[in-house]
């Protein structure tokens, strides 16, 4: 079973997503966050993750700093982190590679895309 973590603030993109992994990828266990007062809370701690797919722009939180504290969390240190933006621009993508992100996908995405990239770093 492979955990998978979400983190994104809007819905649509969320239900695509969630519907993109149980459609083709096996034995996977997503959990969502919404914004960043969910985050903030430390639940995700409590929980060994092998994918953390990352909304860069969200409500209380920026995908910056979500990247930040999981790269000092010694328990998600390793993780891969996919990081998701609609703001496309070379700043944001140098900015988050910085932070820690695996890999980043510009959204809109092609879901041939995105399944390469969580199928990599899931190690599929």
């Amino acid at each position: 079973m492979k955990n998978i973590l979400l983190i994104e603030d809007d819905k649509d993109v969320s239900e695509t997503i969630t519907s993109v992994l149980n459609n083709f990828i096996e034995h996977i266990n997503l959990e969502q966050i919404a914004d960043g007062s969910h985050f903030r809370n430390g639940k995700w701690r409590e929980k060994e993750w092998d994918l953390m797919i990352l909304d860069i722009m969200m409500p209380g939180i920026t995908g910056f700093e979500v990247c930040e504290q999981v790269r000092s969390f010694p328990g998600t240190k390793n993780v891969p982190i996919l990081a998701l933006t609609g703001y496309d621009t070379l700043q944001n993508e140098k900015r988050i590679m910085a932070a820690g992100a695996s890999r980043y996908l510009a959204k809109p995405f092609e879901i041939n895309e995105f399944l390469k990239d969580v199928k990599e770093l899931l190690r599929i």
